[in-house]
């Protein structure tokens, strides 16, 4: 700080420089001689920067000076017994010294790429980066550089401000994964503009992040609802299937056309997770987003829906079934297969569905018309009436060689 009171003392042109953690010392004529109007509001500039910075709730250093910088220039800026020339010289010498303060920073940057060995030069892949690339990003860190692509650096902001154990919001500090060292604020600071200016999709997280001035306990209050339902998708979409497995199979208990499946044993679990990963996704935000609200009630329904007509294109679905080969009467191969035929999640068409009042109705005639707290909206163990089991149609004994 004290570089930035020497350039606001050179600038008012003052001989004498004085800083305020300063041993005391008793003024002579010749000091006094130094001090105009403009130079003394100065020196109270300074001293109140000096001590704003001191009692500043920030822990990094440059957020603490900053806030200091500011709401120090604008105490004598909204002071009304100022004259508006006055203040606007103020804030002329003010803004020449912000932009000195800064030219002498980038010059520090660049002799510091100059001079610091570049340690890393790959990104997290082993792939080689260009350092005049707009998408790498340069981290000078303890004298040495490392180089980082765009993409990794908010696959790391986001994996640490998105922690969720158990979908509940912790967010962590984002570390640098060379040194676990954390990011400082002027790190962050500085990959959120390069990411604005490289032309790269701006990550939702990290701009939210960067709203709330990189403090976690407030990006967690202010935004829990977004941050788990992103830790629901990624949890959905990156856990191997043997994490996920159980669940599928919760899902589909929990409906009352799906629950019907007969799926084998040995059907292959991977290919049934990721059969059923989109569906899962929205099983999980009934179960464990914010409750009581439009949204959760909205997937619920959906949910039903999807997983209906999915049931319909093809019951037998999960079944072991044998396949013979025969010549001339005589069985001379046999294999033994699994019914996956199936509709995609992003097939199933809905439309045609208008979701309104507790309802679900398709078209104009009601298909369905049962109230929220019917079973059907049971997460897994809500018991139907007998008239929805009479609905459906076992086609299942028409599969020729089907095994249970």
């Amino acid at each position: 700080m004290n570089t930035f009171f020497n350039i606001l003392q050179t600038l008012t042109n003052k001989k004498n420089k004085t800083y305020p953690d300063d041993p005391f010392m008793l003024h002579t004529s010749s000091n006094f001689n130094d001090y105009t109007n403009e130079t003394y509001h100065i020196d109270f500039l300074i001293k109140r920067i000096f001590y704003e910075e001191k009692k500043s709730k920030y822990a990094d250093h440059y957020l603490r000076n900053s806030e200091a910088k500011f709401s120090s220039l604008n105490f004598i800026l909204d002071n009304n017994f100022y004259k508006n020339e006055f203040k606007e010289n103020i804030f002329n010498i003010f803004s020449k010294s912000q932009k000195c303060y800064y030219a002498f920073s980038r010059l520090s940057r660049i002799y510091k790429i100059k001079k610091y060995p570049i340690i890393v030069n790959n990104d997290l892949m082993l792939n080689a980066l260009d350092i005049n690339n707009k998408n790498t990003f340069i981290l000078i860190e303890k004298k040495s550089q490392y180089l980082f692509s765009l993409n990794d650096l908010v696959s790391i902001i986001e994996t640490a401000i998105s922690n969720s154990p158990v979908f509940f919001s912790e967010p962590l500090s984002p570390l640098n994964p060379y040194n676990n060292e954390p990011f400082t604020y002027s790190t962050l600071y500085n990959i959120y503009f390069k990411l604005k200016k490289s032309g790269r999709l701006m990550s939702i997280l990290f701009h939210l992040f960067f709203l709330e001035n990189f403090n976690k306990e407030q990006f967690s209050e202010k935004n829990e609802p977004i941050i788990r339902e992103i830790s629901i998708k990624n949890h959905v979409y990156n856990s191997p299937y043997t994490i996920l497995y159980s669940s599928v199979l919760t899902m589909l208990n929990s409906n009352p056309y799906t629950r019907n499946y007969q799926i084998h044993k040995d059907f292959p679990k991977d290919t049934l997770v990721t059969i059923f990963r989109p569906f899962l996704f929205y099983f999980f935000i009934i179960n464990y987003d914010i409750k009581d609200t439009s949204k959760i009630y909205k997937y619920k329904q959906l949910l039903y829906i999807k997983l209906t007509k999915f049931y319909k294109y093809n019951k037998a679905f999960g079944r072991q079934y044998i396949k013979i080969i025969t010549h001339l009467g005589k069985i001379i191969k046999q294999y033994t297969l699994f019914n996956d035929d199936h509709i995609s999640f992003y097939k199933i068409s809905i439309e045609k569905v208008t979701l309104y009042n507790g309802l679900v109705v398709v078209g104009i005639s009601p298909v369905i018309n049962i109230l929220e707290n019917m079973p059907i909206f049971d997460d897994v163990d809500g018991e139907l009436e007998d008239g929805l089991d009479d609905e459906l149609e076992d086609d299942e004994s028409e599969e020729d060689g089907s095994l249970s």
